[in-house]
């Protein structure tokens, strides 16, 4: 009998979701757009995260192969 309560009241709440009045990706409810600016601020750092590991290997694996082959880098102009 707990089980067909569960799932009644599972598909209670997924069939009516503003009562819930929550959501996290469209910051129902929320009426400044700090919440927002957040959401797109991560969403920025999250997606150029993978690409920054992908750039910061790829330099590493440039050095040591210059590393190994004696190749010196140009000095830095001071």
């Amino acid at each position: 009998m707990s089980r067909w309560l569960s799932v009644l009241v599972l598909l209670a709440l997924g069939l009516v979701p503003e009562l819930a009045a929550a959501c996290a990706v469209c910051g129902a409810g929320v009426d400044d757009d700090q919440s927002r600016i957040a959401y797109l601020v991560t969403t920025g750092l999250l997606s150029a995260l993978p690409l920054a590991l992908f750039g910061g290997c790829l330099l590493w694996l440039r050095r040591q192969h210059r590393r190994q082959s004696g190749v010196r880098a140009p000095p830095h102009p001071h």
